[in-house]
């Protein structure tokens, strides 16, 4: 399994990315050929560029991390079904699983069995610990396993790393000796084949009843803009996290009690309230731009409380 180490240094420009992002990219661009060029992420930024990564990669990701747990990871599980349906080459890499230690199968995650069958590879190693995100554009060495509790409870750092560089090159040189040689391929689910409808018994057809005749009720009137379902569910416009859609409180449990000992509602957070992609969004503004265009137009500006 060989990786493709072409050098591609250009930021893909559909992705909506913060201005300090591409900021920092345009920095990191311009050091000298031997100054290292590695961009420090803070929590808060780990997230955004592990989905840019993702999202950007046109031939390969590999996914390492020794702890994976992805059923309730509903925007990375997107991103990633993404990536393989633009037919990018997805690999993850897992440690194997230590029965005496207690921890859940990997292979049981549903979300998993789904990814697989839409072509993630996915391979086992003994004793892995590290934790790197690659594609032919950027690396990621980061702390962050691909775990809702690392996602959302634990604090992290990450490295951002651009192809072309001598650090990168370095990344993809640890792929090819240490990961990749040790790891097993895990056999790919068997799709087992849908089952048959039951044969249902004949009946007799009914007769047909005489048309009713109309009714004399009142119409009933339209329903109130509190009865409209707009999305079918929303997300965290912190973490990301599922959640009810409301535009009164777009922000998880968690997240709200942290964000309500300020209360700012102009502060900026990183996901759509609505579709869940990384925008710059506010508790003022939960909803990126082609989300709140498919609000309803019986919705007026008086129902929608920014």
């Amino acid at each position: 399994m060989a990786l493709s180490l072409d050098r591609h240094v250009a930021v893909n420009p559909r992705v909506g990315t913060l201005a300090s992002h591409r900021c920092q990219e345009s920095t990191l661009a311009e050091a000298g050929p031997r100054q290292a060029r590695i961009a420090i992420l803070n929590p808060s930024d780990i997230q955004t560029h592990l989905f840019r990564l993702i999202d950007e990669a046109e031939r390969r990701i590999v996914l390492v991390s020794p702890y994976v747990r992805i059923d309730k990871l509903r925007n990375l599980v997107r991103y990633i079904q993404s990536a393989l349906k633009r037919k990018v080459q997805v690999s993850l890499f897992v440690r194997v699983k230590d029965f005496s230690t207690g921890n859940e199968d990997v292979m049981a995650s549903e979300a998993l069995a789904q990814l697989r069958q839409d072509g993630l590879d996915v391979q086992e190693l003994k004793d892995l610990h590290a934790k790197i995100y690659f594609s032919e554009k950027h690396a990621l060495i980061t702390s962050l396993n691909l775990l809702e509790s690392s996602f959302n409870n634990s604090i992290e750092i990450g490295t951002w790393l651009l192809a072309g560089t001598p650090e990168y090159e370095a990344v993809a040189t640890f792929l090819k000796r240490e990961i990749e040689p040790t790891a097993t391929k895990v056999a790919a689910p068997a799709i087992s084949p849908a089952p048959s409808p039951p044969t249902q018994p004949s009946e007799p057809i009914a007769p047909k009843r005489p048309p009713r005749a109309a009714s004399t009720r009142e119409s009933r009137p339209p329903p109130k803009s509190d009865d409209i379902v707009i999305f079918e569910g929303g997300h965290c416009i912190r973490c990301g996290d599922e959640l009810d859609f409301n535009m009164d409180r777009p922000l998880c449990r968690d997240c709200h009690g942290v964000w309500k000992q300020y209360g700012a509602k102009d502060y900026p957070e990183k996901f759509c309230h609505g579709c869940g992609a990384p925008k710059k969004t506010s508790v003022a503004r939960p909803l990126c731009s082609p989300c709140f265009k498919e609000l309803p137009a019986i919705l007026d500006d008086e129902d929608i409380a920014f």
